[in-house]
């Protein structure tokens, strides 16, 4: 059971979906899921956005975020990662994002139950009150998917990060506040929509 600590990264289960703190070990499965050269396309300039591999897992777990690895149950395989960050316990707050997935889980709604925990957890385990969305203004499919979760668009970043290309991007700012997560939790509820079409989210 997650204790509410803001310092250490949960292992969160669903009905398909297992997110868990990543591992070292973890190299050779998320090179597996790894199987889109578009899929880091929107992620920060940086390891972040390179391919899985020793040296970008090392990165990411000792880079302050908390990333965590995400398992498709159905198969036991690793699909993807994705990340805590930005987080405050002094105000409540903090950031989803980092998000990618294999092409064998895109569209199948494995994304939105992914979300479904993570905002559970933000709200019903941490007590936060605001988590927060921040993408890239290009990344049209993740904008999308971020709106269908009821999250509300508040506003632009510009020059706000480099892209993987070197590009500077604006990103744009969406939240979900915890008076607004009881009923938007009902949207993502297993049996309430169809399979979310999300890529990534950074």
């Amino acid at each position: 059971m997650n204790e509410r600590n803001w310092l250490n990264p949960p292992t969160l289960r669903g009905r398909r979906v297992l997110i868990r703190p990543l591992r070292p070990s973890d190299v050779e499965g998320l090179s597996e899921a790894h199987d889109d050269d578009e899929t880091l396309r929107y992620f920060p300039y940086g390891l972040e956005s390179e391919p899985p591999s020793e040296r970008t897992v090392a990165h990411d777990l000792a880079c302050g975020r908390q990333v965590l690895t995400q398992i498709d149950t159905l198969t036991d395989r690793i699909v993807g990662t994705t990340s805590l960050y930005n987080m405050n316990e002094a105000h409540a707050r903090l950031t989803i994002g980092y998000t990618w997935l294999a092409k064998a889980v895109r569209g199948s709604g494995f994304n939105r139950e992914s979300k479904l925990l993570l905002l559970d957890y933000a709200f019903n385990v941490l007590g936060a009150r605001r988590a927060e969305f921040n993408v890239d203004n290009e990344n049209v499919r993740s904008r999308r998917a971020v709106l269908s979760l009821g999250a509300t668009e508040e506003g632009a970043l510009r020059e706000h990060a480099r892209r993987r290309d070197g590009s500077w991007r604006t990103t744009i700012v969406y939240a979900i506040l915890a008076e607004e997560w009881p009923q938007m939790r009902l949207r993502l509820q297993p049996d309430a929509g169809a399979g979310d079409q999300s890529r990534k989210s950074s």
